[in-house]
């Protein structure tokens, strides 16, 4: 995969923010500490940092034990979690549910791959990420995607145990131990690739979901999504990233933050930027006209407003960056409509 910043949607945290806050713990906290404020709850289609959201189901971890993901999938509604793929609305079959789900898979995140495939006895899903994590990390998050397809076998009325077999990266202290409970004794393996492999026999896999729920994989388009895994460069990754940051209106994004996010180092992000014959500092300038010109012409802020948002710590640095990109200060662009 070309270099990028590993991008998902916020919405894919709401399942586990939304447990947080049932268990009685500080969702906000902990999106505090990891550099995300209150994305998932007022734009849950913005873009984030994938490593970010890891770091965040580390964090959960860390306070209730290693089977975390485990628990949040068994304690969230059928609806709730299907928001995330909901895509799979309007299938019939757990089999056809995720096929579907990978093929709108891109839309949701830009480095996390899902592959199904049918066999005479089973159905063999692989699902791994492009992105680096520890191993701590990676275990949780594959925990997760296997406690999310147990449950849509789970939403055809099968009963447990639902998969024959499960390979995923073991957690770097627990092993794969702590999953027998949820999946079955003997059923659940350490994978050494680095993915997760899972077989569902076709007993389930094509089992019939009881109820038809109406196909809504058109809501996509609805909603103007554009796919996050775009192969492009990494300076397209990049671009996404500070526009979803200023959208915040929490400062001025740096070069380090970015790196963070892709999980090198600054000198390395400024480097990939050259190779693609940019910088960061032009790509934040775009960013920051793109959005100035949309805030003064179809806003109603006050100009001071619309500085402070895209991190100016003066008015007239905006006027002085509005007379460079349009040729008029940003009171004459908004007058003109």
């Amino acid at each position: 995969m070309a270099h990028a910043i590993p991008l998902v949607r916020a919405i894919s945290l709401l399942p586990a923010l939304r447990w947080l806050n049932r268990q009685g713990l500080q969702s906000k906290e902990i999106l505090g500490n990891n550099g995300m404020a209150g994305a998932p709850y007022f734009d849950p289609l913005r873009p984030i940092p994938l490593l970010k959201a890891g770091a965040l189901l580390r964090d959960i971890s860390a306070r209730v034990g290693p089977d975390a993901p485990c628990r949040i999938v068994s304690d969230t509604g059928d609806l709730e979690l299907v928001q995330v793929g909901r895509v799979a609305l309007g299938t019939t079959t757990p089999a056809e549910a995720l096929g579907r789900i990978s093929a709108a898979l891109p839309f949701f995140c830009s480095h996390e791959l899902l592959n199904i495939e049918a066999g005479e006895t089973g159905c063999v899903v692989r699902h791994a990420y492009g992105a680096r994590f520890d191993a701590e990390t990676l275990h949780l998050m594959s925990q997760y995607a296997l406690a999310v397809l147990d449950r849509i076998c789970a939403m055809s009325g099968a009963a447990a145990p639902r998969i024959t077999r499960a390979a995923l990266p073991p957690h770097p202290e627990f092993g794969v131990s702590h999953l027998e409970p949820w999946f079955g004794e003997g059923r659940v393996a350490a994978s050494t690739s680095g993915a997760l492999m899972v077989t569902v026999p076709n007993t389930v896999a094509l089992r019939h979901f009881p109820k038809f729920s109406r196909d809504r994989s058109a809501e996509l388009a609805r909603f103007g999504l554009k796919p996050l895994r775009t192969g492009g460069g990494f300076a397209d990754s990049v671009r996404t990233l500070v526009g979803a940051m200023l959208d915040d209106g929490d400062g001025v994004p740096e070069i380090g933050q970015l790196a963070d996010s892709a999980g090198i180092s600054a000198r390395t992000a400024q480097r990939w930027l050259k190779d693609e014959g940019t910088s960061f500092k032009a790509i934040l300038d775009d960013a920051r006209r793109e959005q100035a010109t949309r805030l003064v012409s179809h806003g109603d802020e006050p100009i001071s407003a619309v500085a402070g948002r895209l991190g100016y710590s003066k008015q007239s640095s905006l006027h002085r960056s509005m007379l460079r990109w349009t040729g008029q200060s940003p009171s004459a662009y908004r007058k003109s409509g």
